[in-house]
């Protein structure tokens, strides 16, 4: 992943983590939210306490596609990043005009990856995802926050692939 920040993540996306997650995207398992962020916060917490981020850090959730966001009644990362404990700044989304990234290499999905800002945090902010397989969602994330002077802290991912 090409990015010049640090990315963590909880786990690999296998056994369990993955079963949860795609139970709570594909499966309507709403009140998996409350795990998964109650787990991403308590690593928020631990990476404020090691001086890795602000104590008060705002998070930022990873653009979804409109579609994905309309099947699945509402954005799952939003709803993670609500139940963590930390303040919440939905601000992105996917430009209309990106392809689909399934089948795409690495190379193709960084390319390919457009992010818009719908308005601009004030504050350091932290990039929360589900699942980072190639970095491209996080990295043209990043990107559209610091062209706006946002200043981006890092990632947090539940998963990893």
């Amino acid at each position: 992943m090409a990015v010049d920040f640090p990315v963590w993540s909880l786990s690999p996306y296998e056994g369990p983590h993955r079963s949860v997650l795609i139970a709570m995207k594909e499966r309507g398992r709403r009140d998996l939210a409350a795990f998964v962020g109650a787990s991403i916060g308590a690593s928020i917490s631990y990476l404020a306490a090691q001086g890795e981020v602000e104590h008060d850090i705002t998070l930022v959730p990873a653009p979804t596609r409109d579609a994905s966001r309309r099947r699945r009644g509402g954005d799952p990362v939003e709803r993670v990043c609500s139940k963590t404990g930390f303040s919440t700044f939905p601000c992105l989304r996917i430009a209309a005009r990106t392809p689909d990234s399934v089948g795409q290499s690495a190379q193709q999905r960084r390319r390919n990856m457009r992010v818009e800002l719908l308005r601009r945090p004030a504050v350091p902010v932290l990039i929360v995802d589900d699942v980072v397989t190639t970095g491209a969602t996080i990295a043209a994330s990043a990107d559209v926050l610091r062209s706006a002077g946002v200043q981006v802290r890092g990632a947090l991912t539940y998963c990893y692939a």
